[in-house]
């Protein structure tokens, strides 16, 4: 038994990839990482969920929890089991009901995104001036900039010299495509390093913009997953599968209709995620956009 006591968790949506994923089944599962307003968990499959606050909000991977849910993380301790019987997620002292709960889709209408992208492209001078203004310190929006040829940063360093592996990989070369993923992999530190969430962002650009936005994640996912993080890795397939969390939904859609608010809106919610997760998300976005 996971817990001597279970308590109900309300649960407010679940992505439609974390529903695919547990259904029909029974799994365990140990507890990944804890946060204050969220915990990673990492199931026997392979899988990861991750269980967040209604103020963090739908994502790829995520179980949205009911607002006034406090101080449930407390009790979790990273290594800790995880059970799911086909109804009930339990974890600690929690149980979690899903089946009741509205399934949120994780990828945007990229049919619709694609047939309009040219447009989007006019505002991408926009978008880019917005993130600028608003990076936060220590962000890779550093890299839309010159560097200078002397970096001080190692990791930025080592980032701007995949750059042009990268373009190179986004013209068809799949061979540097690889070499760029693998050296952009795993750069930076934390749960989801800088160099992946920059990769994200390319992913994305690529859903947007690239002819064949499949096999471009397929090739570069290959080569990035085996050297990162467990839960940084989740995200990478999702990003590669077009999924990216609701900031990224609303940042698209404003870029679609053009409208100034919104975009601005947009750009703050993404920069919002993480320390600057959400901004080198933005940055792998925008280089490849606007590079």
């Amino acid at each position: 038994m996971v817990g001597a006591v279970e308590a109900p968790l309300p649960v407010a949506s679940v992505s439609r990839f974390v529903r695919e994923g547990l259904r029909y089944c029974t799994k365990t599962g140990n507890v990944l990482a804890v946060f204050e307003r969220a915990c990673a968990l990492r199931m026997s499959d392979g899988q990861v969920v991750a269980l967040v606050e209604d103020g963090i909000g739908d994502g790829p991977l995520n179980v949205v929890l009911e607002s006034g849910v406090a101080s449930w993380t407390g009790g979790l301790q990273v290594g800790g089991a995880v059970q799911w019987d086909g109804a009930r997620l339990r974890i600690g002292p929690w149980a979690l009901v899903l089946d009741s709960a509205p399934t949120w889709e994780p990828r945007p209408d990229w049919g619709h995104l694609r047939g309009h992208r040219h447009a989007a492209a006019r505002r991408l001078a926009d978008l880019r001036r917005l993130a600028l203004t608003a990076a936060p310190p220590g962000s890779w929006l550093a890299l839309l900039s010159p560097l200078p040829e002397e970096t001080p940063d190692p990791v930025w360093a080592a980032a701007a010299g995949a750059l042009p592996a990268l373009r190179d990989g986004w013209q068809g070369d799949l061979d540097q495509l690889r070499r760029a993923a693998a050296r952009l992999a795993g750069l930076g530190r934390g749960l989801t390093p800088a160099g992946d969430d920059f990769l994200s962002g390319v992913l994305l650009w690529a859903w947007l913009a690239h002819p064949e936005p499949q096999r471009f994640g397929a090739v570069l996912l290959e080569e990035a997953a085996p050297r990162t993080t467990t839960y940084s890795a989740a995200l990478l397939q999702a990003a590669a599968r077009g999924a990216c969390n609701v900031a990224w939904h609303r940042l698209l859609a404003a870029l679609d209709t053009g409208a100034q608010g919104p975009l601005s809106a947009g750009v703050q919610d993404v920069l919002a995620y993480g320390h600057t997760s959400g901004a080198d998300t933005l940055a792998g976005f925008l280089w490849l956009a606007t590079s």
